[in-house]
C-alpha cells in the first residue's frame, strides 16, 4: 500500500534516507504512518531505527539526545523536530520465569531495552501505531495487524489489553484520545480492560497524565474525548470535582449545556489549525466552576466586591487544579485571564484606558477564552461588536499604536490611572540656608 511521496515530511525522508545509507534500518513509523493511511495530515514524523543514540548523533550534527526512561534523539531543522529512536524490545519479556509472582506489578518504570524492528512494533500500545513505512520498498511493514483495524476503525491493544494498561496506565487516555480524534470504536475486550483498571492511572507520574489530558483537549476532538471519559469513569477518578459538576446534581443548568458548546467551538478551530496553550485548555474546564455571578458587571456593584473577585476565582478552581497537578505558572496565568474576563465583556458602564488590559502579555489568550466561552460565562451577551473592537485595539498594539485618548495610564494596571510623582519641598529654604551659613560672619 504506497504512500504518495509528496505526502512525506521531506526532512524525515532525508533522516531515513541517510540512515539507510549508512547499512542502518530505519521506518517511518506510528501516528505519521496511520494519519497518511486515513488520509489526515500528520502532526508530526516520527522514525525508528536500528541506530543507536550515539550513532545517530554521529551521523547528524543538528542532533540531541535527550530521554531517562529511554534515550532517543531529537534532530532540528529550525523550530521543527523529528524524533529518531532506536527499535525497542519490551523490559518485560526481559524477566527470567522465576523472577515473576503470582500478581507481578506490571508499570513499566525501565524501557531502555534495544531491539529489532518486529520487538519494537510489538511493544507499541495499539494496532494502529503499530505500523512502519519503508520508503525505499515503499510499503507499509504491519507484523500486529494494523492494517485491518483501520480499515474496521477500530482501537485494539497489542497484545493481552490487561496486560497492556498495566504496564503503562497512560495507554487507556490514549485508548480515548485515539476513539475520540479518529471517530473509532474501541474493540470489547480492551474497552472492558480500560473499566478495569482504570484505578491504576494515578501509578503514572502526574505530569505524564496532565500532558495527556492537555493532549486530548487539543486533538480536535475534546467534546467526544469527553464524554468518553465520562463513560468510561476515568474522569471522576482523575478530576472528581469535574465530573460531579458535569454528570451529578445540577448537570442540566445552562452554563454546563452551553460549556459542551464550548468543546464544540473549540473542536472546530482546532481543526482550522488553532493550537490551544495550556492556560486557555484550562480556563475551559474551570467554566463550570466560576459561577455567572463573578462576571456580572453593573453599577450597583461595590468596589471592594470588584477587588475581591479574583481572590473568589482562585477559590474556586484551587481544588480543581490542585486535584490535576497543575503548575503554578500555568495555574497563574488561567487566574488572570478568568479575571480579564469581566472587562472584555459588554458593559453598561464602559471601562477605561483599554489598552492597559490590551498590552498585558496574557490578553491575546484571554481574547481567545473570551471568544470560546463568553457565552457559558455570560449566557445570551452579544459579543461579536465587542470581539471586533478588542481585536482592533489588539491590532493597534502590536504595530505600535496606541491611541491618544489611551496612553495615559497605560502602563499602570489595569484600570488604575498612572500615579503622578510628588515634588519634593523646601528644596530652595535649604539651599538658601546653607548659603547663609556659609557666610563669615
Amino acid at each position: 500500500m504506497p504512500i504518495p511521496p509528496e505526502l512525506i515530511d521531506a526532512d524525515a525522508e532525508k533522516i531515513v534516507r541517510r540512515l539507510v545509507g549508512h547499512k542502518y534500518q530505519a521506518y517511518l513509523v506510528g501516528g505519521c504512518v496511520r494519519d497518511l493511511l486515513l488520509e489526515r495530515t500528520p502532526k508530526d514524523f516520527d522514525i525508528a531505527t536500528s541506530a543507536t543514540p550515539q550513532e545517530i548523533k554521529d551521523l547528524f550534527r543538528n542532533c540531541r539526545i535527550i530521554g531517562r526512561r529511554f534515550r532517543l534523539a531529537h534532530i532540528f531543522f529550525g523550530p521543527k523536530i523529528i524524533e529518531t529512536a532506536t527499535f525497542r524490545a519490551n523490559p518485560l519479556s526481559e524477566l527470567e520465569a522465576g523472577e515473576e509472582s503470582a500478581e507481578p506489578d506490571l508499570l513499566i518504570r525501565r524501557d531502555n531495552v534495544f531491539g529489532s524492528a518486529e520487538q519494537d512494533a510489538r511493544r507499541r500500545d495499539f494496532t494502529i501505531n503499530g505500523l512502519f513505512y519503508d520508503l525505499e520498498a515503499d510499503q507499509v511493514i504491519d507484523y500486529v495487524g494494523g492494517l485491518a483495524d483501520l480499515v474496521a476503525r477500530t482501537v485494539l491493544t497489542i497484545g493481552d489489553p490487561d496486560i497492556r494498561f498495566r504496564e503503562d496506565p497512560v495507554r487507556i487516555l490514549r485508548a480515548i484520545k485515539f476513539a475520540g480524534r479518529l471517530s473509532f470504536s474501541v474493540e470489547p475486550a480492551t474497552w472492558n480492560a480500560i473499566l478495569t483498571h482504570k484505578g491504576e492511572i494515578p501509578k503514572c507520574a502526574a505530569p505524564r497524565v496532565l500532558e495527556e489530558l492537555y493532549r486530548l483537549l487539543r486533538g480536535g476532538a475534546a467534546r467526544r474525548s469527553m464524554e468518553l471519559m465520562i463513560e468510561t469513569g476515568v474522569l471522576a477518578l482523575l478530576v472528581p470535582e469535574l465530573d460531579r459538576r458535569l454528570v451529578g446534581e445540577g448537570s442540566d443548568t445552562v452554563v454546563v449545556k452551553q460549556w459542551w458548546d464550548g468543546l464544540d467551538r473549540l473542536d472546530v478551530r482546532v481543526r482550522s489549525g488553532y493550537l490551544p496553550s495550556n492556560a486557555v485548555l484550562l480556563s475551559l474546564i474551570s467554566a463550570p466552576f466560576v459561577g455567572l455571578e463573578l462576571f456580572e458587571e453593573g453599577e450597583d456593584r461595590p468596589g471592594d466586591v470588584i477587588r475581591d473577585i479574583g481572590l473568589l476565582i482562585d477559590e474556586r478552581i484551587r481544588p480543581l487544579f490542585e486535584q490535576i497537578r497543575v503548575s503554578r505558572r500555568d495555574s497563574e496565568r488561567t487566574r488572570q485571564m478568568l479575571f480579564a474576563q469581566r472587562r472584555l465583556a459588554p458593559s453598561r458602564r464602559r471601562r477605561s484606558r483599554p489598552m492597559a488590559l490590551v498590552q498585558r502579555d496574557y490578553f491575546k489568550e484571554a481574547l481567545e477564552v473570551f471568544e470560546l466561552l463568553s457565552p457559558v460565562i455570560q449566557p445570551g451577551l452579544a459579543i461579536e461588536d465587542e470581539l471586533e473592537r478588542w481585536r482592533t485595539l489588539l491590532q493597534d498594539a502590536m504595530h505600535g499604536g496606541v491611541p491618544s485618548n489611551e496612553t495615559e495610564g497605560a502602563g499602570a494596571p489595569d484600570g488604575e490611572p498612572r500615579r503622578r510623582r510628588r515634588r519634593r519641598r523646601g528644596g530652595r529654604k535649604r539651599r538658601r540656608r546653607i548659603e547663609e551659613a556659609s557666610v563669615p560672619g
